[in-house]
């Protein structure tokens, strides 16, 4: 059994890149499902080089929570 290959990507003149480190894993038939990245706040890098992380791997995340109002009551409540 297969298992399901996930990764990040954009979509040029309709052409999807795959990953070289996941190239050669792929089957030759597949099924492909879109799901679009909220990338509103959040901007994704691509890595330096296949293989193993680095410190240049990651960068650090900055979210915009002004005008957030948290409530500790509503959040357990949810669970």
């Amino acid at each position: 059994m297969q298992h399901a290959i996930q990764f990040e990507t954009i979509i040029e003149s309709g052409i999807i890149r795959v990953p070289e480190q996941f190239i050669k894993k792929i089957p030759k038939s597949v099924k492909v499902t879109l799901t679009p990245v909220s990338s509103s706040n959040i901007i994704v890098g691509a890595r330096s080089k296949a293989g193993t992380l680095s410190s240049d791997d990651f960068s650090a995340l900055k979210i915009d929570t002004q005008g957030w109002q948290f409530s500790r009551e509503e959040a357990n409540e949810r669970c």
